[in-house]
């Protein structure tokens, strides 16, 4: 048998091509595939491995959700027991506390219907006492009487200071100061009261005499700032006041 080695070096060459050819179009199509399901396989081991597991997570939270539930149902009934249990003691607060309100009240009404009916009969007392008072110093009361007050104003107007005397003054220009007595005053009496006014007042001024029966008597003088009254109706006023102010019942 004859060995050729152009035959051999053929068929080493048609070898290496067949495996060449084998390697381009068969191997690696094939090793890709192997590779794509090996790759999808491990893909849907670890999509039940998780789902396995999200399946296990789930019943564990039941099994917590569970016991959860029945643990927030025992809280409930504890809770609504003890609820109950303070919105009964309230209500028996409550009453207890409306009950002593009323009697409270009950004798606060009372007190102030004693105190009222102590009031109205104090109030018909002092009126009626007024009411005496002011009668008797009516009948006492003559035209003669005009001429002390005159003497008051007088002991008033001389212990004011220069200062006190030009402030009741001021603003006089804008008219004449007022002069009112419970009894009218004659010429001369109103000549008396006009010399000794301007010797402690100055001259800078006019005086205009009225009668004012309400006064009983005594003496009332409007300035522009100030009203003297030396009055008994004033007197009488003052003194019911303070007696209104210190006889109140308690």
């Amino acid at each position: 048998m004859n060995f050729s080695w152009w035959t051999f070096a053929l068929q080493a060459a048609n070898f290496l091509i067949l495996v060449w050819l084998l390697q381009r179009f068969l191997f690696k199509p094939v090793k890709a595939i192997v590779a794509r399901r090996k790759e999808e396989i491990s893909r849907a081991l670890a999509e039940a491995s998780a789902e396995k597991e999200d399946a296990e997570r789930l019943k564990r939270e039941l099994e917590a959700n569970r016991s959860q539930i029945a643990a927030e149902r025992q809280t409930m009934l504890d809770e609504a027991r003890a609820q109950l249990s303070t919105e009964r003691q309230r209500i028996v607060e409550e009453t207890r506390s409306e009950t002593e309100k009323i009697r409270g009240q009950a004798v606060k009404r009372l007190d102030e219907e004693r105190i009222a009916a102590g009031n109205e009969l104090l109030e018909r007392t002092i009126a009626l006492a007024a009411n005496l008072a002011e009668r008797l110093l009516r009948e006492l009361a003559v035209p003669s009487m005009e001429q002390p007050f005159l003497g008051r104003v007088i002991d008033y107007l001389d212990r004011l200071t220069a200062q006190e005397r030009a402030t009741l003054l001021s603003q006089s220009s804008a008219g004449a100061l007022l002069v009112a007595t419970a009894h009218p005053l004659g010429v001369q009496e109103q000549s008396q009261w006009h010399e000794q006014l301007a010797k402690r007042l100055g001259a800078d001024f006019s005086l205009k005499f009225s009668a004012d029966p309400t006064l009983i008597a005594g003496v009332e003088i409007t300035f522009p700032n100030a009203i003297l009254r030396f009055n008994w109706r004033d007197s009488l006023s003052a003194a019911l006041k303070e007696l209104h102010a210190n006889e109140q019942p308690r």
